[in-house]
């Protein structure tokens, strides 16, 4: 559900097998808000939450995502905890544009970086928590390939 708002993203942008322009970077970064949009218009307390986690899945603990810059404790939890479960799945799964990274690559990837995606994107504690359960996700992830 955090990704929803890729229905509104051109097919020639989402499944494009190399970089973005900045045009198309632009016009990726938009599914944050169309999901928020889709959602966001529920009663549903589940709906509004993930249109919270729609809006903010990409925002970065130091500041740094998108579409709002929001940094620390100014991101929703929920959109927290998402943001690490995306970037692990990210990571793991095959893409257009990568290949797919076992367990251990992705945990390197996520507690030193590489140069896109850095620890200090993560808020420290759900860091901490996900380290400690690292096992899990790769049980998950293992369980539904």
């Amino acid at each position: 559900m955090h990704d929803i708002g890729k229905i509104g993203i051109p097919d020639h942008i989402l499944l494009k097998p190399s970089s973005f322009t900045n045009n198309e970077w632009q016009i990726m970064q938009t599914h944050t808000t169309m999901g928020a949009e889709i959602l966001g218009n529920s009663q549903s307390p589940y709906l509004k939450m993930g249109s919270e986690i729609a809006l903010n899945h990409h925002e970065r603990w130091n500041g740094s995502g998108y579409p709002n810059n929001k940094r620390g404790e100014a991101i929703p939890l929920a959109a927290r905890i998402v943001n690490i479960c995306d970037v692990y799945d990210a990571l793991r799964s095959k893409r257009s544009y990568k290949p797919a990274f076992n367990h251990e690559k992705t945990l390197s990837i996520i507690a030193h970086g590489d140069g896109r995606t850095q620890a200090e994107h993560f808020d420290p504690a759900i860091f901490e928590i996900f380290k400690h359960n690292q096992h899990l996700f790769s049980d998950i992830f293992e369980a539904y390939a």
